[in-house]
């Protein structure tokens, strides 16, 4: 779970630098560099994604129950992104289609698991569920 939080965290504080900076994308490679930049009020999406990010850590930390379901949530929307953007990214290209499959096949076996190992962390969040009234 700590790592979690500290993801959680590292993302929020990525996007408070970028949304400082103005940096929205950077690319450097042996060749050329490319520097993308926030146009106008783009810079409040960063902002609005470190308030998502940091309160999606403290949500965590403080063990909401709500964060436990939205967190198995995300793990499927997550595979469902990955695999669309597989597509989306892979198609164009010569011979694309097989690591497209390839990932379309796979991905919903990594999604099992990671949910499966977010079950576990169910008693942390519900932890009076088992108790009868």
């Amino acid at each position: 779970m700590r790592w979690h939080i500290a993801s959680l965290v590292l993302i929020a504080v990525a996007c408070v630098a970028s949304a400082v900076t103005g940096v929205r994308y950077y690319e450097a490679g042996s060749t050329k560099t490319v520097i993308e930049y926030w146009h106008g009020y783009e810079r409040l999406y960063a902002v609005g994604l470190a308030i998502f990010f940091a309160a999606a850590a403290y949500a965590l930390y403080r063990r909401v129950p709500l964060a436990w379901k939205l967190g198995l949530i995300g793990v499927y929307a997550g595979m469902a992104v990955f695999v669309f953007l597989a597509w989306w990214h892979l198609w164009p290209q010569d011979g694309g289609w097989v690591g497209a499959c390839a990932i379309t096949i796979v991905a919903p076996f990594i999604a099992f698991r990671e949910a499966r190992q977010w079950q576990k962390y169910r008693s942390s969040f519900f932890p009076h569920e088992d108790e009868q009234t």
